[in-house]
């Protein structure tokens, strides 16, 4: 994330919300620290209560440790005499710069709908600040001692989210874990082949020969730590203009598998078994093995994995003290979180909001999260998508929401709305298009399969291979 999104206009309730969980400080702990109610806390981080009084703020910022000059601008902001940005910045040793909140408001739409929050959309992921510095905290305890941590939960729970749009923004901070915001950082998914795109990734971090990396990995699966260490010590010399080996505290890296499930469902047949295996044990490796003077693991290691292949990561050997002592689950979001991650984007990108729109919308939420079994966030950003499409100058209406669909039915929204656009003969080869980016699991349920467009052209012809591009970009649209 770019340092001056934190410099991007919030409110106090956002900046103290977002400090509280920095802090690990549930509401009542914050409140019994700064010797105020949780009422008293909740409203100001809520926006009952737009500004606290002098003296709240002080006991706020004695409780959050602030020192200054970020807790002169916190109490400032406090009272509404200053951008809440500002203290951020002070805190983390920048300048705020001006006229940072008319930027923010001219962006586009703040929420991602069906799409993952990435790095770049850090400023407007809400709703998850204290499960994304508890999954620091984790990580944190394994810079140390080595050894992967597995991020599980349901389909449609914001694992990726999460990871990019939380995790990520912290370690680039450095503040939480001490010299992350100089180590390079890989997010990959897996392919067909994931020991391939693990020796692309590291060999463009240290400027390496990727067919050289990845013929290593091959053979030495056991000692990707070295190669990973090789990569690091590059970055850092040509960042730092330093002779190889001299830049040795920064030689360290940060590997995130995402949807670490397409490992199985990608190449399951038993040719994808040697390489799915030499992935996974590079992976081991890496997050374990010690490499330098320090002896310290070469990597910080993150996996990402649906629930629902819970056993057949179980049933891998290298995984399962991973399974057992490196696990974090992610969980369905608490009612009030739910609401910040209504309001928050909106607030962000200088949007009004209806009243009575949030609690209509965590009512459907409430039906939606009984009727089904997966995660309900990617229905609630479409519907917040689609309501945004349909607002009413800068305000977020009650009447938007409805012709969005609602949460029930926001993707049915969009999806009708993209196929009556296709042609007949492209909406008769959608059902096809779209039956071949998915593959069914052996417990008979669902996931991703990503292809490329040369994958669906196989054998067609060039009419057809357009079709093809067009049902593609409808539904890449909605």
């Amino acid at each position: 994330m770019p340092d001056t999104a934190e410099q991007l206009a919030l409110s106090f309730g956002g900046l103290l919300r977002r400090l509280r969980a920095e802090a690990l400080l549930t509401q009542e702990e914050l409140a019994e620290a700064a010797k105020l109610s949780p009422r008293s806390v909740s409203d100001l981080e809520r926006g009952v209560n737009r500004t606290a009084r002098k003296d709240t703020a002080e006991l706020l910022a004695s409780a959050l440790g602030l020192a200054e000059p970020a807790r002169g601008l916190f109490v400032a902001a406090a009272l509404g005499r200053g951008p809440a940005g500002d203290v951020l910045a002070a805190r983390d040793g920048r300048t705020p710069g001006p006229g940072e909140a008319a930027v923010r408001r001219t962006r586009g739409c703040p929420y991602r709908g069906l799409l993952p929050f990435g790095e770049s959309d850090a400023e407007v992921f809400y709703g998850r600040e204290r499960l994304a510095a508890e999954l620091a905290a984790k990580l944190a305890a394994r810079a140390g001692r080595g050894g992967l941590v597995v991020v599980t939960g349901a389909s449609g729970s914001g694992k990726s989210s999460l990871l990019r749009a939380g995790l990520v923004p912290i370690l680039a901070r450095g503040r939480q874990i001490p010299g992350s915001d100089r180590w390079p950082r890989i997010v990959m998914t897996p392919t067909r082949d994931p020991l391939s795109e693990l020796a692309a990734r590291l060999a463009a971090v240290g400027g390496l020969d990727a067919l050289a990396v990845r013929d290593g990995l091959a053979r030495h699966p056991d000692q990707a730590h070295l190669a990973i260490r090789s990569a690091a010590l590059a970055a850092a010399a040509r960042r730092d203009a330093e002779p190889p080996g001299s830049g040795d505290s920064a030689a360290r890296l940060v590997l995130i598998v995402d949807q670490f499930e397409q490992v199985f469902t990608l190449n399951p047949d038993p040719s994808g078994e040697v390489t799915r295996q030499a992935f996974i044990t590079a992976l081991c490796a890496a997050a374990a093995n010690p490499a330098g003077p320090g002896q310290e693991a070469a990597a910080l290691v993150v996996i990402a994995v649906r629930g629902d292949f819970g056993d057949r990561c179980a049933a891998v050997p290298e995984l399962v003290s991973a399974l057992q002592d490196g696990q974090f689950v992610v969980g369905p979001m608490t009612e009030s979180e739910l609401r910040v991650a209504i309001t928050g984007p909106a607030e962000a990108a200088g949007l009004g909001i209806d009243p009575a729109l949030t609690d209509t919308i965590l009512g459907d939420l409430r039906v939606a999260s009984r009727d089904r079994s997966a995660g309900v966030l990617p229905l609630l950003s479409q519907a917040m998508a689609l309501t945004w499409e349909h607002r009413e100058d800068d305000r977020l209406t009650s009447h938007g929401y409805a012709q969005a669909g609602g949460v029930s039915h926001a993707v049915q929204t969009a999806a009708d709305r993209a196929y009556d656009a296709l042609t007949a003969g492209q909406q008769a080869l959608a059902p096809d298009v779209l039956r071949n980016m998915t593959v069914a699991s052996r417990d008979g349920g669902y996931a991703r399969r990503p292809v490329t467009r040369d994958d669906l052209y196989a054998g067609l012809p060039a009419a057809t291979r357009s079709d093809i591009d067009a049902v593609l970009d409808a539904f890449a649209a909605c």
